[in-house]
């Protein structure tokens, strides 16, 4: 199990959705958070679109909503940041990410 601790943000969203790519529910949370978590080497973002980068596998491209809360995180990163490829979500600094594998899963927030 991992530590888990809140990290600098972007200002709060007003999007309430689970869907994928937007926020994490808590069920997905404890499952990816209970699943096997990879060390990953680099997440090089653009926009709402991440290309994910593993030291030893293949990497996967994922989207997340939330592009600026996404970047804080990364830019202010002091931790091994670890991806549940399971659930498609991920770790930053304690701070996990819900990501849609595909882009046209991506819906608008509401």
């Amino acid at each position: 199990m991992y530590e888990t601790t809140m990290t600098r943000t972007a200002a709060p969203t007003t999007c309430a959705s689970y869907d994928p790519g937007h926020h994490l529910h808590w069920h997905q949370w404890k499952q990816a958070s209970a699943a096997e978590c990879v060390p990953v080497l680099d997440v090089v973002q653009s926009g709402t679109s991440l290309e994910v980068i593993f030291p030893d596998r293949p990497s996967v491209h994922w989207h997340h909503h939330d592009a600026d809360a996404l970047a804080v995180a990364l830019r202010g990163n002091r931790t091994q940041i670890l991806a549940s490829t399971t659930f498609q979500a991920l770790r930053v600094d304690g701070h996990w990410f819900n990501c849609a594998g595909d882009v046209t899963t991506l819906a608008a927030c509401v």
